[in-house]
């Protein structure tokens, strides 16, 4: 495993989005929505050593940064950039909904 450690912040829309689908889900299956929870944090901690690893994005408008995306819990990817020592998660998007939805 890499020694360097980046650090991870989450922006606010993308948490509130993420947040959303946990609690729907949530009100099906506790335990669905505990192992959907789970997996985002291990998407999250791995993006603390390997960002670098991840594939390019690219989003539907054009924009001056190199994204890249991490896909988690088989229809979930986190959008993020990596910028000196940090990585910034700008969207966490549900892979089956209309991409006019997103926010990248």
């Amino acid at each position: 495993m890499p020694t360097h450690k980046y650090l991870v912040r989450v922006a606010g829309s993308a948490y509130d989005r993420m947040y959303s689908h946990v609690e729907f889900l949530a009100r099906v299956s506790v335990t669905a929505a505990e192992r959907l929870y789970s997996e985002l944090e291990s998407a999250l901690a791995f993006l603390e050593y390997s960002p670098k690893s991840c594939p390019i994005y690219t989003p539907k408008i054009s924009i001056d940064a190199e994204l890249r995306y991490k896909l988690f819990s088989k229809r979930y990817r986190c959008i993020f950039e990596i910028v000196d020592n940090a990585v910034y998660v700008y969207d966490i998007q549900d892979c089956r909904q209309d991409i006019d939805k997103n926010l990248l």
